[in-house]
């Protein structure tokens, strides 16, 4: 299962494209080692390409997500609308409504015979995301989303609460810069499966590439998640625009 992320526009200043009627547009395409989904606790285990977009005006916008495997299989595609319901110098509060697709190839017996199918499962899910924003480098995001499945054999219901900190463009040299954001976050799935994960991405950049090469990781410290997901990293590199 995967959602749409609620940080990407922290990992750098984007450059937007603004049209006549005030729409303007956005986005970073990045291809890692291994997909990790915007909800850290879930991972492809494989190289992915991932794309996050987003077309705003004013309070509104509309984020679409879409991963796939480096093969060409399909990973997932989420279709966001967000609105700002506060957007404060200081704080922030978003809500939103995701309708989320999510691909995943297992392995069944037909007629004797081994078979790899492919398998689309349905989500729904509601997003509340305040921001504080200390500083224009240091801020603090929490999100809180709501979740349920419609395919048999799926996740029913999911709850996620994360506590984000966004540490950007912190100065190397002249023009290179860091950008750190640690995360811990609390999932339930189904209301009997608890987890308790720490989770970050530490990337660096320059101010005249709209390129962000960077590192994820992601630990469970408490889960009753079977089989146990364990640690995951990867190493990316994401085009901003």
């Amino acid at each position: 299962m995967a959602l749409l992320s609620y940080g990407q526009e922290a990992i750098v200043d984007k450059a937007k494209i603004e049209d006549g009627n005030g729409f303007k547009f956005s986005g970073t395409i990045g291809l890692n080692t291994n997909g990790i989904s915007p909800v850290p606790a879930f991972s492809l285990g494989k190289s992915a390409i991932m794309g996050f977009f987003s077309l705003r005006k004013n309070r509104f916008s509309f984020d679409p997500e879409i991963a796939y495997a480096t093969d060409g299989t399909p990973w997932f595609f989420s279709s966001c609308f967000r609105y700002r319901i506060l957007d404060k110098k200081k704080w922030g509060i978003k809500v939103a409504a995701v309708w989320n697709v999510s691909h995943s190839y297992p392995e069944v017996i037909e007629n004797s015979i081994l078979k790899t199918i492919t398998k689309a499962e349905r989500y729904v899910v509601f997003e509340f995301i305040p921001t504080y924003k200390f500083s224009e480098k240091f801020s603090l995001v929490s999100a809180v989303f709501v979740g349920r499945g419609f395919d048999k054999g799926s996740l029913k219901q999911m709850h996620f609460i994360s506590l984000v900190g966004n540490i950007t463009k912190v100065g190397l040299s002249e023009k290179s810069f860091c950008s750190i954001f640690p995360q811990v976050f609390y999932l339930n799935l189904d209301g009997d499966t608890d987890s308790f994960f720490v989770s970050g991405v530490f990337g660096i950049g320059h101010e005249k590439l709209p390129l962000f090469l960077s590192t994820q990781m992601n630990r469970p410290v408490v889960t009753s998640i079977s089989p146990n997901p364990g640690f995951s990293w990867n190493v990316g590199l994401s085009y901003i625009f």
